[in-house]
């Protein structure tokens, strides 16, 4: 089982992603954790995405396919991979679609949070102002969710127009009450 699930900043996705991957026994496969692992070991990879992330940059598409490239075999071994983070934009969907089709394997169901703008924005001040972050601000918040939802748009479209279950799931209440429509909405239980 191939599954993708997209979420705004401050959406909850973090933790939707946990709760799916120990409900369905999902390897759970995030670039922003790659990403950082990577930095973080120092490995050539991890460098040139350092130096793009100081300048402000987005990773270009063709290095985060390199990374999900070389972590997809060993993500698919177990029940499937739940993808988050890739693809962001319609490019890193085709290259995922050929990955995936090289091994007979194909995007099954992606979930989509959605949760009213003014919300994301306090969450994200609020989390901000735990972690210390100051460059969280009104302004920086408004152009990330500007450009997520404009990338994004045409993720979803993409794996529409392929029939691919695409479920658009209230991120408002308790985390378990989230967790709850995501599992009706792709119309899987526990194993």
């Amino acid at each position: 089982m191939i599954g993708i699930i997209f979420g705004p900043p401050g959406s909850g996705k973090g933790t939707q992603a946990a709760k799916i991957e120990d409900a369905f026994h999902l390897k759970h496969l995030s670039t922003g954790d790659i990403l950082r692992h990577e930095v973080a070991e120092g490995t050539p990879v991890g460098k040139e995405a350092a130096r793009i992330m100081a300048a402000g940059d987005l990773v270009p598409d063709e290095l985060i396919v390199d990374i999900v490239r070389r972590r997809l075999p060993e993500a698919e071994a177990g029940a499937g991979v739940l993808l988050d983070g890739f693809p962001r934009t319609l490019r890193q969907a085709q290259a995922l679609d050929r990955m995936l089709a090289d091994e007979g394997h194909h995007v099954e169901f992606v979930v989509a949070l959605d949760v009213p703008e003014d919300e994301l924005v306090e969450r994200i001040l609020r989390r901000a102002r735990v972690e210390g972050r100051s460059d969280d601000t009104k302004e920086a918040i408004a152009e990330r969710m500007h450009e997520y939802h404009k990338l994004t748009q045409a993720v979803l479209d993409h794996y529409r127009r392929q029939d691919v279950r695409v479920e658009k799931v209230s991120g408002m209440g308790t985390p378990d009450d989230v967790f709850e429509r995501i599992r009706r909405a792709i119309g899987i239980s526990s194993p």
